[in-house]
């Protein structure tokens, strides 16, 4: 049974991006996943989702320290598009900045900010946490 339809990653990190697919691709945990390398391509994505009828994922997985358009900067563009479903922004990254865990806690578009490599762990906890507040 899976617990999610769709995750998006973000992350310029191609070595992180094949984990996370991975470890999701076995499990029985989400149906689909997607991984962007840059901001940019992101972005487009979803500002061409309506058009061509782009799925929207529930969770986007989104690392901070990305070159060209960092996490906090495609967080900016991301809020001005328009979508019906709002995904749920969860930052994934190394970094270990106070400023970006407290920004992140106060950002009321993030749900949290946790480190890298994401754990099968951590999406059956997000799975209950989600299934049961909704």
């Amino acid at each position: 049974m899976n617990n999610f339809k769709f995750l998006l990653f973000i992350d310029d990190d191609k070595a992180s991006n094949f984990y996370h697919e991975y470890i999701l691709k076995d499990s029985d945990i989400v149906e689909e996943t997607k991984s962007f390398l840059s901001s940019s391509d992101a972005l487009n994505y979803f500002k061409e989702a309506k058009k061509n009828q782009h799925k929207v994922p529930e969770f986007i997985f989104l690392d901070l320290n990305i070159p060209q358009i960092n996490g906090w900067e495609f967080l900016a563009e991301f809020e001005k598009i328009s979508l019906e479903i709002r995904p749920k922004i969860i930052f994934l990254s190394n970094s270990v900045n106070p400023i970006d865990k407290k920004s992140a806690e106060e950002n009321i578009a993030v749900l949290e900010l946790i480190n890298k490599p994401l754990t099968l762990d951590y999406l059956q906890n997000l799975s209950s946490r989600f299934n049961d507040n909704n």
